[in-house]
């Protein structure tokens, strides 16, 4: 292919004070055989007057809207583009972000120099907005493996990845995670393949601002919760295709927020100690002894890192 066509799936709600700075992005892109696919979760602002403007002029825009019987969020949206999507390469990007001039021509040349499934490029926060970007983009000290992506000790954003259309199309957002659905996704692509390419440049610049998930999401408990659903329903979907080491890496990461948080709402506790007693067998003693110290003490996370212990060492080790 010397000239793909690249689908860009754009979720989006309220957010016509700042979308229009994305799709001039997209318009100012090097690389120009794209399209371009906003998908619209119900905004009650001037959004849809604003995409009919770049619509109007250019056929490469489509204006996409949630089905009503999906469930509100951005996953629904992005599932919503990627059956829409005509592209041979897929790239998902948010509505408060902006692409650099050559963002799709580098992921493009990338794909086409090293042939992979996909490639993942660098995210830099705009100018005088701090972000924790710590254990990001660690290719030089941990290869791609499942396991290093599921234990995070590597991991990008969500618009870094380039995937090719059947790849990228044969797994889906889950639409019941409201966040945390990149880490489900990506953890989902890993297992299909780590075929991929690390090109360390950064083409995306990402604005923090106060409405986003995270920023919500202020307390602790809140934050534990939101890591024990995406852990266990990630492990739920991936219980027959991860590998051991992968699959008690997400409990450890479930049953840590669990109890850091001290949460108590409505899940299966029943499946998630027969999970545990599946995983771990005469081991899982220690996961008990953490449930028997959190009531009568409100302790027990002592009993768990002795549990996982020597799992918390990451399968390739940081180069010497």
């Amino acid at each position: 292919m010397d000239n793909p066509l690249v689908s860009i799936i754009i979720p989006t709600y309220n957010r016509a004070h700042l979308i229009g700075e994305t799709l001039d992005s997209v318009l100012a892109q090097t690389y120009q055989n794209w399209e371009c696919l906003v998908v619209d979760d119900g905004s009650s602002d001037t959004t849809d007057a604003l995409i009919a403007t770049y619509k109007t002029s250019d056929v490469r825009f489509q204006y996409l809207h949630r089905p009503s019987k999906k469930i509100k969020g951005a996953s629904a949206c992005r599932n919503v583009g990627l059956e829409a999507a005509q592209g041979d390469y897929i790239i998902f990007f948010d509505s408060d972000d902006v692409m650099t001039p050559d963002h799709i021509m580098v992921k493009v040349l990338a794909m086409q120099s090293d042939p992979c499934d996909y490639v993942i490029t660098r995210t830099e926060f705009l100018k005088g907005q701090k972000e924790d970007n710590e254990n990001n983009y660690r290719f030089h000290l941990y290869p791609l493996t499942t396991f290093n992506y599921v234990s995070q000790a590597i991991n990008w954003l969500t618009p870094d990845a380039c995937i090719k259309r059947n790849m990228a199309k044969s797994i889906q957002f889950n639409e019941s995670l409201h966040a945390g659905q990149e880490f489900n996704y990506f953890s989902k692509l890993v297992h299909q393949s780590v075929n991929a390419r690390f090109v360390n440049k950064t083409v995306t610049l990402r604005r923090s601002h106060n409405d986003s998930i995270h920023a919500r999401l202020d307390t602790p408990q809140k934050s534990s919760e939101r890591i024990f659903r995406t852990k266990w329903i990630t492990y739920l979907e991936l219980i027959d295709k991860a590998d051991r080491d992968t699959r008690r890496e997400l409990l450890k990461s479930c049953a840590s927020a669990l109890y850091e948080g001290r949460l108590a709402w409505n899940w299966n506790k029943l499946l998630f100690t027969k999970a545990i007693l599946k995983e771990y067998g005469f081991r899982s003693m220690y996961y008990f002894l953490l449930v028997m110290n959190l009531r009568m003490f409100g302790k027990g996370y002592y009993f768990y890192k002795k549990l996982t212990r020597h799992h918390q060492t990451i399968n390739n080790p940081p180069n010497s």
